[in-house]
């Protein structure tokens, strides 16, 4: 499932791996281009996935995740 206000970018990938479950995106989640998001996975409310991320794992809400494989980014205090 795909929430409301999500970004999409160009070339995204969202899929499942085998014949495990799908992802469930939440609301206003950005998936930057050419991010690939597999398996039974939920991407949190206010999530950023980075270009070319490959997400394997959950990301909570207004985390943001990077990488090959994909890790969250330490949240900064203001």
């Amino acid at each position: 499932t795909i929430g409301n206000n999500c970004m999409i970018m160009q070339q995204v990938t969202i899929g499942q791996l085998a014949a495990t479950g799908a992802p469930k995106i939440g609301n206003a989640v950005y998936i930057g281009a050419g991010a690939k998001v597999l398996g039974a996975i939920c991407l949190g409310d206010h999530a950023a996935i980075g270009a070319n991320a490959v997400v394997l794992m959950d990301v909570p809400s207004s985390c943001t995740a990077v990488g090959v494989p994909a890790r969250l980014l330490p949240t900064q205090r203001v």
